[in-house]
């Protein structure tokens, strides 16, 4: 008996929706032009791609996502008036190796932008997760006019100036053209400030503060946390930049650091870092010098690639922040799309992540019904892009929120974890 790989069997099911889909609209094609560059494109049918990392420790939580995608496109029939919408779903992890290396590919996440990009019938770009595969793929759909939505990447510089932010950001990503990104999570700027409540009702007085040398954008977020922390009264007694995670082979490498924090007395310690193996060796080191010390890491690392490699004792003492809340938390709504979920895909158990896909969904169907002219790339007035900045309060499946021009939600909860016993998420409480 043969047995379809993973990815063969998304698309079968994926293609047995989308059908179901396309007889429901059935004799309802019209037409759109898409315009890209120098291109025009007529179409009755407007593509919606979506890269997420679906292999590798994250492959669950991602393909809730893409699930809730495909639901909310099937729900709508496949089109939006008479107008066909399609959906391509592209991995940012499918190569084994890739899937193994616990984080996703930028080289895969170059590749998938392109692919959407050469596409004249994209009309809309649902990704990436992480902070580094979007400072690749924004650039590309930005100057193709490509609406992007992502459900993370929360690296501030995407949609705002601030301190933490890579020289010019957000010039870098758009020069003159109109902004094409937005984002369902709050940035690393809220993530801060709620951070920073989670160390003050933990009762962390003196504070060490770390930044890997790996992503600019994964790790923005530390002199934010120890910005904040000042401002909350919190004294940050230390501030290290430059930590090399890339090249550890083991948590001796970090032993030398774990002494020099330990000679500060900090009762917490921080760090902006990004989910790689590397990562788990400084956390087993930091446990062993400050055995005292509570350990708090961002939503970037509230995810099994980092969690399910972490020593039994670095995870007992670490504390995470995470936009996804407990399930409880949203909207009734969001029980209703669960439930759809698992009638729809049998076997599969959907996770919160589930909403998020759902959401950038829904949103983007709604911005191609209002707008004058869905296929139209870029900033223009009546295009997609415009329509999608002037959709107002939302009322969703992940809460009651409105994107700013700039792109950034209205959203402002975190919930706070604790790591238990097998890599689980222990919640302790709400941050808004």
């Amino acid at each position: 008996m043969s047995v379809e790989p993973p990815m063969a069997k998304r698309r079968s099911r994926r293609a047995l929706l989308i059908a179901a889909a396309a007889l429901a609209a059935a004799g309802c094609g019209t037409g759109a032009t898409v315009v890209g560059g120098n291109n025009a494109y007529t179409a009755t049918t407007l593509t919606v791609y979506t890269a997420l990392p679906l292999l590798g420790p994250d492959g669950a939580d991602m393909t809730s996502m893409v699930d809730g995608e495909e639901l909310a496109l099937y729900l709508a029939g496949g089109h939006v008036g008479k107008l066909h919408v399609s959906i391509e779903e592209l991995d940012d992890a499918a190569d084994p190796a890739v899937a193994s290396s616990l984080r996703s590919n930028t080289v895969l996440t170059g590749h998938s932008a392109q692919t959407a990009s050469s596409d004249l019938s994209t009309t809309a770009y649902i990704g990436d997760l992480d902070s580094a595969s979007t400072a690749l793929s924004l650039p590309l759909n930005n100057q193709n006019g490509i609406l992007q939505l992502s459900p993370g990447a929360p690296y501030p510089g995407f949609t705002d100036r601030g301190p933490a932010n890579v020289g010019g950001d957000p010039l870098n990503f758009y020069g003159n053209t109109p902004r094409t990104f937005a984002r369902l999570v709050p940035s690393d700027t809220v993530q801060a400030q709620a951070i920073v409540r989670f160390m003050r009702s933990q009762g962390v007085r003196r504070l060490a503060v770390l930044r890997q040398s790996a992503s600019p954008f994964e790790t923005a977020i530390a002199p934010l946390v120890a910005s904040a922390a000042r401002a909350a009264g919190i004294d940050v007694v230390a501030e290290r930049d430059g930590i090399d995670t890339s090249t550890a082979s083991s948590a001796a490498a970090f032993a030398p650091l774990a002494a020099a924090l330990a000679r500060t007395h900090p009762d917490a310690v921080f760090a902006g870092a990004a989910p790689q193996r590397g990562t788990q060796l400084l956390w087993k080191a930091l446990h062993a010098g400050l055995p005292a010390a509570k350990l708090f890491a961002p939503s970037e690392l509230a995810r099994p690639t980092f969690l399910s490699g972490l020593d039994p004792g670095a995870a007992a003492a670490t504390y995470l922040t995470s936009p996804y809340l407990e399930p409880g938390q949203y909207p009734p709504a969001a029980r209703t799309v669960l439930a759809q979920i698992r009638r729809l895909f049998p076997g599969q158990t959907p996770t919160v992540y589930a909403l998020y896909g759902y959401e950038a969904m829904h949103d983007v169907l709604s911005a191609i019904a209002r707008a004058k002219n869905p296929g139209q790339r870029g900033g223009g007035p009546g295009g997609l892009v415009a329509t999608f900045f002037h959709l107002g309060v939302i009322h969703g499946v992940i809460g009651t929120y409105t994107i700013d021009r700039n792109g950034d939600t209205s959203l402002r909860t975190f919930d706070g974890y604790r790591v238990g016993a097998g890599a689980t998420l222990r919640f302790v409480q709400a941050f808004s």
